[in-house]
């Protein structure tokens, strides 16, 4: 934000909220066109540097962004049918309170939106915003493609690929922890994320080439992965302890009933066997849902990229021009898109894009 538009947010008077999620709410009139209101908005948001994440023909909504470009407030504004212009500022995050700073933003959006107005209806740009966006939101400048490009080939969903790559990656990572348990300083929560992050990205590559992307089983596989690596970090810290320390009569379930009973330490505090019990759960909970996040981005970009753009654009076109499902279908079949296995990518696809845009305005 330039220092004009930060002095100008400076000068509106702080209205306090007070909420778990604090958000303030204000309305005002306008004389522009009812059309050139919500592409004027998208113009006033440009200006402040809020991106859009959400437009339609009566709101537009925008997230602002705080320091290191983290999302701090979501600003929304709505044509009501009375003819009044509502502006409505939300925390993100829940502070409780929001020290007057969603009324600075509704008070610095309306303050430009009319200083724009003024300037645009005597320029003429006001206008030339109004066409920009009907041209942007009626497919006006969309040239129906005479043929699409072919479907690609993929092979059928893997499942025996798809276990033996998840109990090789659990495998791999229960070693690289086991190692790391006994060799340096445990420091929970830390190892806890790599493992999340580092399991998601990398069985997820694994699912890309297995062609296997059923959720709810990948769910079940990830929960088994987290159990198989638990297991093969507690046995490999058992053998390197032992061959340490020379003590081979000492067997692995005499050796884990010892741990049970020494308990959790936690620098000078015994935590006892619920401590250590909780750690062990929290090292493959914590995990688990960091790895099923990121396996979800990973399957629904492949999902996405697994139809070419071409056809994507052409499928919302149509979707767009109030055609219904059969009549969609029709359509991809006259353009190459015949196997219903294909049409049900395509619309699979499209809906991973709607969920990607629903959650970018949550």
């Amino acid at each position: 934000m330039n220092i004009e538009l930060e002095n100008l947010q400076s000068s509106i008077k702080r209205k306090y909220s007070f909420k778990y999620k604090p958000e303030f709410s204000e309305s005002f009139k306008t004389d522009i066109k009812e059309s050139q209101i919500i592409p004027l908005t998208i113009e006033v948001f440009e200006k402040l540097e809020w991106p859009v994440v959400f437009t339609d023909k009566n709101s537009v909504e925008a997230k602002r962004k705080g320091d290191w470009n983290k999302l701090t407030e979501k600003i929304t504004v709505t044509k009501k049918p009375s003819g009044r212009i509502e502006v409505n500022s939300k925390t993100i995050e829940g502070n409780f309170t929001d020290f007057g700073k969603n009324s600075k933003r509704t008070g610095l959006f309306i303050a430009i939106f009319q200083k724009l107005a003024a300037e645009y209806k005597e320029s003429g740009k006001l206008t030339e915003l109004e066409t920009e966006f009907e041209k942007q939101n009626n497919w006006a400048d969309y040239e129906v493609p005479t043929e699409l490009p072919k479907p690609k080939e993929f092979g059928e969903p893997n499942l025996t690929l798809t276990i033996i790559g998840a109990l090789t990656i659990a495998i791999l990572f229960g070693l690289l922890i086991a190692f790391l348990t006994v060799n340096f300083t445990y420091f929970i929560g830390v190892y806890e994320l790599g493992i999340g992050i580092g399991i998601g990205y990398f069985f997820g590559q694994v699912l890309k080439k297995s062609n296997f992307i059923e959720f709810r089983p990948i769910q079940f596989i990830v929960g088994g992965m987290m159990i198989v690596m638990f297991i093969t970090s507690q046995f490999t810290q058992y053998q390197l302890i032992i061959s340490e320390n020379n003590i081979f009569e000492l067997g692995f379930f005499q050796f884990m009933k010892m741990r049970f009973e020494q308990g959790l330490s936690i620098k000078d505090l015994n935590t006892g066997w619920i401590g250590l019990t909780l750690s062990w759960i929290f090292q493959m909970v914590f995990p688990y849902f960091l790895a099923i996040g990121k396996i979800a981005g990973i399957t629904a970009n492949y999902i996405i990229e697994k139809i070419p753009e071409k056809v994507l654009e052409y499928t919302i076109y149509l979707f767009d021009m109030q055609k219904t499902e059969s009549e969609v279908r029709a359509e991809l079949s006259q353009k190459g898109w015949n196997k219903r296995s294909d049409q049900d990518n395509v619309f699979q696809a499209i809906a991973e894009i709607s969920s990607f845009h629903q959650m970018n305005r949550e």
